[in-house]
């Protein structure tokens, strides 16, 4: 009986496995095993170059070996893990070769680059656009009037906008029959909401953070917009009147959520009056999602919860959209989340209180399925970790949140006892890819602080990012950087730690040699020249591409492949 092997399947199944495979496995890993593979690889023309986090010389060698015509989507990325790489990437290549692009993300880009690839968006086919802009850069005088061509680009169906609110407010919107999914990180106006609608009629999707009342605006008249079918509203402020406004404006919606905080002081979150105004201005409503972050007043007591919940209670809740709501009361922090379920966010805060009581209109307890969609959790491990009921014999397969792959966990005083069993039952760690950890070391528990951070980076063998930071600055810093050297494995590849001085940072870089990129943070006030750190460690033969701000120093570092 004859045996298959993979490079003799036909090259339009293998093009298809590829379309799911990242750039660096087709690459390094299947390029190279024979001389068909090879060929073959030469031959696709769907590849998807995402830059977000990869070592430099990769970077470079991705770049030589693949056409730019056979480049569909590319993502570029002045984030962390690699500042200066737009910059580079302008230095080293041409945009305009890469002639058949459909997708273009850029992500933390400053003003001065963003024009160069603006200009060529006008004349491409691009179809899908993300922008993510640093708040703190403010851009040239012609970029509104490149932003304004781009959004009414022929070609573009998907758009995503972070962008400063000065820019954001100069832009001129314009007629785009092609444009189906808008997503805006920054606050709009009411009219700036019509204005979009009005302008883009084949729209279905659009995401925003929240309407902003603005009582100087002039009089306006529109007619709803019966094409959008989709609408969310994500970390913002819960205003239930300014969504009564919306949505008097788009009867068509389908499907709607609201991700955001408010308080009992002036909104209200009230299950009878969301029940009203859905029955009300969503006829055709099918899914209603939502998480709401709500502080409470002083003399707020759990029994008002159970209050709450029983407006959560009536047939349109259960029978018409079939919502299973949680509300959980955390005590200590005066708060109450209230939200559907599974969870309809990505990140997701985990209160550890003794005294936290949780209700659901439906009487059940999670499902196993209830927390997939959280991908980033953060927690702070107090002494009540101790106080909670963990199952010792709990199955090592079964976590509340298995999906997630960055834990931001904090600790502000000695470690509980019970705290890494705590999270071998709350999470996988085998898929854990970012960890942050906002540590107190407190001279007499140093010793049993390092050996906890230890015996939790021992369970994440996958671990590619590694954030230390501490709570009290440099009194109680802990200075002895060959003990944090010894913490870091070689499977993580960033860092980011609070550095005193350009000794701090020298260690770090000499026998750490496996990071592909540091961001050192100052203690204090520490200012430290970029161009004198570029020179004192130039004797270290590592090729460094750094970025200066504020308070942070971020070095993209050029390795040797076989180091990564």
């Amino acid at each position: 009986m004859s045996t298959s092997t993979f490079d003799s399947l036909p090259v339009e199944i293998l093009h298809r496995i590829f379309d799911h495979l990242d750039v660096q496995t087709i690459i390094f890993s299947i390029r190279y095993v024979c001389k068909q593979l090879y060929l073959i690889t030469d031959s696709y023309n769907r590849y998807n170059f995402n830059f977000k986090s990869i070592a430099k010389p990769l970077f470079r060698i991705i770049c030589r070996l693949v056409p730019f015509e056979n480049v569909i989507a590319l993502t570029l990325s002045d984030e962390d893990k690699t500042r200066g790489q737009i910059e580079l990437f302008l230095s080293l290549y041409n945009i305009e070769q890469f002639a058949r692009l459909e997708s273009l993300t850029l992500l933390e880009i400053d003003y001065d680059y963003l024009k160069s690839f603006l200009k060529y968006i006008v004349n491409s086919s691009v179809k899908s656009l993300s922008i993510s802009v640093p708040p703190i850069h403010t851009s040239q005088k012609a970029t509104p009037q490149l932003l304004s061509s781009v959004v009414i680009h022929h070609t573009l169906k998907n758009l995503y906008m972070s962008i400063g609110e000065k820019e954001w407010h100069q832009i001129s919107w314009s007629t785009n029959w092609k444009l189906r999914y808008l997503r805006l990180v920054n606050s709009i106006t009411f009219k700036q909401f019509c204005l979009v609608l009005d302008n883009y009629r084949g729209l279905r999707t659009l995401v925003l953070k929240e309407i902003n009342s603005n009582c100087s605006e002039d009089n306006w008249c529109f007619s709803p917009f019966k094409q959008l079918t989709s609408l969310t509203f994500e970390n913002g402020r819960i205003d239930i009147n300014q969504i009564n406004q919306c949505l008097s404006f788009t009867p068509s919606l389908t499907y709607l959520k609201i991700v955001g905080d408010g308080n009992l002081f002036n909104s209200s979150f009230d299950g009878y009056q969301w029940e009203n105004l859905l029955q009300t201005r969503l006829v055709h409503i099918e899914k209603f999602e939502f998480f709401f972050v709500i502080l409470t007043y002083s003399n707020y007591r759990s029994r008002n919860t159970e209050l709450l919940m029983q407006s959560f209670h009536t047939r349109f809740w259960l029978e018409k959209l079939k919502c299973s709501i949680m509300c959980d009361y955390i005590a200590n922090s005066r708060k109450i989340t209230l939200y559907t379920l599974p969870i309809c966010k990505t990140n997701f805060v985990y209160d550890i209180d003794s005294k936290k009581s949780s209700i659901s209109n439906v009487g059940a307890s999670f499902n196993s399925t209830d927390m997939d969609n959280v991908q980033r959790l953060e927690l702070q491990l107090t002494k009540d970790v101790n106080k909670l009921a963990i199952d010792e014999n709990a199955s090592s397969n079964v976590f509340l949140f298995r999906n997630v792959t960055s834990l931001i966990l904090g600790n502000d005083g000695e470690w509980p006892e019970r705290s890494l069993r705590f999270l071998s039952n709350t999470l996988d760690f085998s898929r854990l890819i970012k960890l942050s950890l906002s540590i107190n070391f407190l001279p007499k528990q140093t010793p049993d602080t390092v050996a906890n951070i230890e015996r939790l980076l021992k369970q994440a063998p996958n671990l590619r990012s590694f954030l230390l930071l501490d709570y009290w600055g440099p009194d109680n810093f802990m200075t002895r950087m060959e003990t944090i050297c010894s913490m870091i494995s070689p499977n993580i590849k960033h860092l980011q730690i609070r550095v005193k001085n350009l000794d701090d940072i020298k260690y770090i870089l000499e026998h750490l040699k496996h990071l592909t990129s540091v961001t050192f943070e100052y203690a204090q006030m520490l200012q430290i020249d970029s161009k004198e750190i570029m020179k004192s460690l130039s004797c270290l033969n590592r090729s460094i591409s750094s970025w200066n701000h504020q308070q942070a120093l971020h070095i993209w570092l050029q390795n040797n492949p076989a180091n990564l």
